[in-house]
Parts: structure tokens; C-alpha cells; sequence
């Protein structure tokens, strides 16, 4: 077995995490709680190696694993990473050169740890999109699941007006599938000419007139209705993060709703 030697022919560590073949894995994504629990862990392993605990070959590779999926959800949301280094020895040469007291070692993660919490409290105030059936993986709506899927982590990391126009864009691309998805001749009253396939509006009215029909249900085809017109709006036009939250937000409301009128009638 091959054994690294030293200047000096003395054996010497392997240096271990640099070659992980889960390297390029996708890293998981995680909600804000699991985010938070994990940035806890990561920076109470720092202050261990950096203050007499852990050895850091014991926990580097470990540490670098959960460090990828650390950043990789920030940079999800748009956020800067936590932690400036790549590997605990990157940290070891940080405190070594700056920070020679263990006081000042964890007072340092604290303030980084303490920055990266607030910019997840940030993304928690501003609101996410919720999703009341993001499990549902009903086949012919399996696609349209995937899309809002998309639709919610685009607003996630939309920061400015372009962003905002992309979950407009994005609200829109989903109600025109559900329009073509939710087309069906048996919508169209007798006599009366069915829309183009594409006239996903058209469609969508067709939809309400028959599955929420009667005085009863006026208030929610209005609701539905004015949820469309947003999403429409949104994708053009003078809009800040309100509107692209309203928007998304109404988007998976219409489709589920539509989803629940279904199957009622089922």
C-alpha cells in the first residue's frame, strides 16, 4: 500500500475529503428549519476543531459533505454562503494566522453564524409560496407539479424587478398548461363552438361554469377569475415583490382549487 512520505521520509496523514466521489451529487433541499439545524451543527463543529476538540481528519470529510449542501441551499435562496472556507485545514490556517485565543474562535463563528441565521430569517418574513398538495402526485397533473415545484423556488431567490417578471412568466406558463391540461369537450355547451386548444382563459371559464356552477359558488368563480387576472398582470408591467408573491401565491390556489372541484365531482 503506497504511504505519503514527508520532506523528511517521515510517514505522513493522508489528506482525506479532496477526492469524495459524492462530490458531485446533488445535494438535497432542505426547509428552513432542517437549513438552520444543519448551520448549527457546522458551526459547533468549527468551534470544536478550533478550540481543542475534534481532530480535524477525524471530521473533515464529514464536514465538507454537509458544507456542500450548506451552500448549496443559500445559493438556493439567493443567500451568501455561511462559512468562508472549503475544509476545516482552510480554517485551521485562518485561526492559526488570525485569531491565536479560543475566545476569539468562537466569538468569529458566532458572528458568522448569527449573519447567516438573519438572512434566513429574512427569506422566513418575507414569506414563502405555499403548496397545500405538493405531494400530490396525481399521473396527469404529474408535470404541472413539477412546475409549481419551480414556480416556488423561483420567487424564493427573485431579489429585483427581472426576477419578479420571471415568477409572472412562470405563473402564466402554469395556468396556460392547466387550461390545456383542463380542456375537454365535454366542457363546451351544445351549440356552442369549443375554444382553440390554445385559448387557455377560455377554457379555464368553461371549467368554473361547469364544476362551480350555481349562486352558491359565485364568489369563488370570481376569486378564481381575479387569481388569473393577476398572474397575467404580473408578468408585465411596473411590479415589485408583492405582486410576484400575490401572483404565484393565486397560482398554486387556482390550481389546486381546481384540483379539489375535480375530484368532488368525482
Amino acid at each position: 500500500m503506497f504511504e505519503p512520505l514527508g520532506h523528511d521520509g517521515v510517514v505522513t496523514e493522508a489528506i482525506d475529503g479532496l477526492f469524495d466521489p459524492n462530490r458531485n451529487e446533488t445535494p438535497p433541499a432542505l426547509d428552513l428549519d432542517d437549513l438552520r439545524a444543519l448551520l448549527q451543527a457546522q458551526a459547533n463543529i468549527v468551534v470544536s476543531v478550533g478550540t481543542g476538540g475534534e481532530r480535524i481528519e477525524n471530521v473533515d470529510s464529514r464536514w465538507q459533505r454537509d458544507t456542500r449542501t450548506l451552500n448549496a441551499n443559500f445559493r438556493r435562496l439567493g443567500l451568501r454562503a455561511p462559512f468562508p472556507w472549503n475544509g476545516l485545514w482552510d480554517w485551521h490556517g485562518f485561526y492559526s494566522t488570525n485569531l491565536p485565543r479560543y475566545h476569539e474562535r468562537r466569538s468569529h463563528v458566532r458572528e458568522l453564524t448569527q449573519a447567516a441565521l438573519q438572512q434566513l430569517d429574512q427569506i422566513e418574513a418575507r414569506g414563502g409560496i405555499h403548496d397545500p398538495a405538493a405531494d400530490d402526485d396525481t399521473p396527469t397533473w404529474e408535470n404541472l407539479n413539477g412546475r409549481i415545484s419551480s414556480l416556488v423556488e423561483e420567487y424564493s431567490t427573485a431579489r429585483d424587478r427581472d426576477g419578479w417578471q420571471d415568477v409572472g412568466r412562470r405563473s402564466r406558463e402554469i395556468l396556460i398548461d392547466f387550461g390545456k391540461l383542463i380542456a375537454d369537450p365535454a366542457l363546451v355547451p351544445g351549440g356552442q363552438e369549443p375554444p382553440k386548444r390554445g385559448d387557455a382563459k377560455a377554457w379555464f371559464d368553461l371549467f368554473l361554469a361547469k364544476y362551480a356552477e350555481g349562486r352558491d359558488k359565485a364568489e369563488l368563480r370570481g376569486t378564481m377569475r381575479a387569481v388569473w387576472d393577476l398572474a397575467q398582470k404580473v408578468t408585465h408591467g411596473d411590479i415589485d415583490d408583492v405582486d410576484a408573491f400575490g401572483a404565484a401565491q393565486a397560482t398554486v390556489l387556482v390550481v389546486r382549487t381546481a384540483q379539489r372541484l375535480l375530484r368532488g365531482d368525482e
